[in-house]
């Protein structure tokens, strides 16, 4: 089975290889369902059953002509018109080397209202060789005459134990690491990788440091702290571009900020005398328990700071800035 070495999501599989089988499936699909669940994996995965098994590894390589990907671009991760203009133009032509030809549009809810209207006509008309994947976590902020017109295919989050499964076994952490990255994964195992990075980067080393920094009587250290997370943050994106599926500062900073509310979660834990056990730093539980003595705030109270953090960049404010004014927020 094609899908087999892929984690979770069974109904998925089992939908996709059943069209498959049955030469059913659509002309546009519209996978919908948290990030890094492997959405972008199942396409190519389709993509190579849809073209033939000759064709699988040149589509796995991510060198097979007939398989076209789109991802957002600029800094406001947008699909511009001209990108979707290209893609209705590469519809109209026939494929290079299989049968078929399939169009992958990451992160599908960030395309201007202008460039959905453009696909409209090639969504209500598809030319038979041609399919096209819409991958998104936000559907609802898809057009629904967009929606309207393709099949929908729901995936979910994935289990703590098969996220950890894996990381034990494919990536060798202990069972404890293991645990405690897919904890704080919420079903995704893109996020699990990436948590795994960030356990043995520098970004994670400055930000241990941010977080036991005495924001009063190191004031100057705790703002270069803040630049040195700002500029780590923007090189381990722009590295990340050069892969796959990018590395957008936008998915980084969530990241970030999973890790700080990780952190005032744990000092919670340790409030209540939880066990070691439960907690995601508990390599810096000497750390946690001397940060448990001072002021801490509520996690309802860390959300909305969170939140208005978020708000913030959106309104393109420096990430220094928003982290200065979210950890002065806390000694005041």
């Amino acid at each position: 089975m094609p899908f087999c070495n892929l984690l979770g999501n069974e109904m998925a599989k089992a939908a996709l290889q059943r069209m498959a089988d049955q030469k059913t499936v659509p002309n546009t699909l519209l996978f919908s369902g948290p990030d890094g669940v492997g959405k972008s994996c199942f396409a190519l995965k389709l993509a190579a059953l849809l073209m033939g098994e000759r064709h699988r590894a040149k589509i796995l390589s991510g060198n097979h002509p007939d398989v076209h990907i789109y991802l957002p671009e600029g800094k406001g991760s947008l699909h511009p018109i001209d990108a979707m203009r290209k893609l209705i133009d590469e519809v109209g032509m026939p494929p290079f080397e299989a049968a078929v030809k399939v169009f992958i549009i990451h992160d599908a809810h960030q395309m201007l209202p202008a460039s959905s209207n453009a696909l409209l006509k090639t969504f209500e008309e598809p030319n038979l060789d041609s399919y096209i994947i819409l991958l998104s976590d936000k559907p609802e902020l898809l057009l629904p005459t967009i929606v309207s017109r393709c099949r929908r295919i729901p995936f979910f989050p994935i289990a703590d134990a098969l996220i950890s499964d894996h990381l034990v076994q494919q990536h060798q952490k202990t069972s404890a690491e293991a645990e405690r990255i897919a904890l704080l994964s919420h079903g995704s195992i893109g996020k699990a990788l990436q948590l795994m990075a960030d356990s043995r980067n520098q970004k994670r080393e400055i930000l241990i440091e941010l977080l036991t920094c005495d924001t009063q009587r190191e004031y100057p250290r705790f703002l270069k702290l803040c630049t040195q997370l700002e500029e780590t943050l923007q090189s381990e994106s722009e590295e990340g571009e050069e892969g796959e599926e990018g590395g957008s500062v936008h998915k980084q900073v969530e990241s970030l900020f999973e890790e700080i509310l990780a952190w005032y979660r744990d000092l919670h834990f340790i409030r209540e005398g939880a066990h070691s056990a439960s907690l995601y730093y508990r390599d810096h539980e000497e750390e946690l328990k001397l940060s448990s003595h001072g002021k801490i705030p509520s996690m309802e109270q860390m959300f909305e700071r969170i939140e208005t953090c978020q708000l913030a960049l959106q309104r393109h404010s420096k990430l220094r800035v928003v982290l200065e004014n979210l950890f002065l927020s806390f000694s005041s």
